[in-house]
This record gives structure tokens, sequence and C-alpha cells, in this order.
């Protein structure tokens, strides 16, 4: 029963292991899409500008931005989980000098 117990405990850690692995070899085309999901667009309504990998808050992520109907949307997606973590949309403004239109507050997290 014990040679079961710890058998069944080692599966266990392995597939925990090879979950997380998995998890962390997040593409750059899975952050992409992770992205349009959470902002429900598709991939023939934006144009990607910026797709780096990045440290935000002790965390590796994906920064990913796209322009899409003159909004701009930034987000971090943890490479790790999947999950945004961050995220952001403004007006297009391909100089960055117009803060009037600032979408700071368009994602409520946690």
């Amino acid at each position: 029963m014990k040679k079961l117990v710890a058998v069944i405990v080692a599966v266990m850690m392995m597939a925990g292991c090879i979950s997380a692995f998995a998890a962390g070899s997040m593409t750059k085309e899975q952050a992409m899409q992770a992205a349009l999901d959470y902002a429900g667009l598709k991939a023939e309504q934006v144009t990607f500008t910026w797709v780096e990998k990045d440290w935000e808050d002790g965390r590796e992520v994906y920064e990913v931005k796209f322009v899409s109907g003159g909004i701009e949307y930034e987000m971090n997606v943890d490479i790790l989980t999947g999950r945004i973590c961050d995220a952001d949309r403004d007006h297009f403004d391909r100089y960055d000098d117009d803060d009037r239109f600032d979408r700071d507050d368009w994602f409520d997290f946690d």
C-alpha cells in the first residue's frame, strides 16, 4: 500500500512538472492569441506593433502591443500561466504626445 501511494505521488509530481514546463514554454504566437482573445478581436482586425519577452513585477511576460480601429492595445501575458496580468488601451497616437484620450482604466485587475 505504501509503495502504491509513493508511486501515485511520484506520478502526480511528474505530471505537475510537465504541466509547468508546458505552460512555461508559451510561444510568441500563443501570447498574441491570448491578447487577441482578451480584447475580443481577431488577427485580421489588428496590426501588431510589438511582441517581446520582458519582466514585470518579478514574472516573465510577453509584452504584446497592437492597433485596431484607431485604438492601441498593450498587454502583458504571463508566460507561465497564459493569463493577462496587465492591460491598457488608448486612442492610437503614433507620436505618443497626447494623453487626452487615456483609457488606463479599461481593464480592472485584482
